[in-house]
């Protein structure tokens, strides 16, 4: 059977911008995101996982990283919102905790759409990412415990983080690591690594 140039492109293209929107997901079981009650040092923290639906009406995934046991009276702490990449989850937030938590904030940490538990298909790179984020900013700045909100982003997480503070100016502060500023270099990268 001989491929035509037209069939050789077409599945050509299906593989590349597969590769792009629909990377592999970040598979978990929620153990691996640590137990519900632990400790950094002298001090004690839990983890609150919740749901939220972005526009689209997809469940997102999250969790909530706060001191524990709660003070006796409200007090509202800074939250940093942690953001992954495009191959990734909220998982990546464990690695932030014992940096942010000690340091007298909570951190909160999201399976973006199309990514870990998340439902979704397909990834964007930011665009939907960043309506998902603000659904979980206005979620938290609703909270009685959060007094301000900053990003911390990785990757396509990073890319998030900086779309939604385009909108978004009352945003305490930016943590951009490894973000991109061309996706057609984003997808070349990825088409060259396979």
């Amino acid at each position: 059977m001989e491929l035509s140039w037209s069939s050789l492109l077409t599945e050509s293209y299906d593989v590349l911008w597969k590769m792009i929107i629909r990377p592999p997901r970040s598979e978990y079981a929620l153990e691996n995101l640590g137990p519900i009650k632990f400790r950094i040092g002298k001090l004690g923290f839990c983890r609150e996982d919740f749901q939220l639906r972005n526009d689209r009406g997809m469940r997102l995934e999250c969790s909530h990283y706060c001191p524990y046991p709660k003070p006796s009276k409200p007090v509202s702490i800074p939250c940093v919102v942690y953001l992954h990449g495009n191959c990734s989850s909220r998982l990546e937030a464990l690695d932030i905790l014992q940096v942010v938590l000690p340091k007298g904030m909570t951190v909160c940490s999201v399976d973006l759409s199309g990514s870990g538990h998340s439902e979704g298909e397909y990834i964007s790179l930011g665009h939907f990412e960043q309506q998902d984020l603000r659904v979980v900013v206005e979620h938290l700045r609703r909270s009685s415990g959060v007094s301000s909100v900053g990003l911390w982003g990785r990757s396509m997480g990073a890319a998030t983080s900086i779309l939604r503070a385009a909108e978004d100016w009352s945003l305490g502060a930016l943590v951009l690591d490894s973000p991109f500023s061309s996706l057609p270099v984003v997808a070349e990268e990825l088409v060259n690594s396979q």
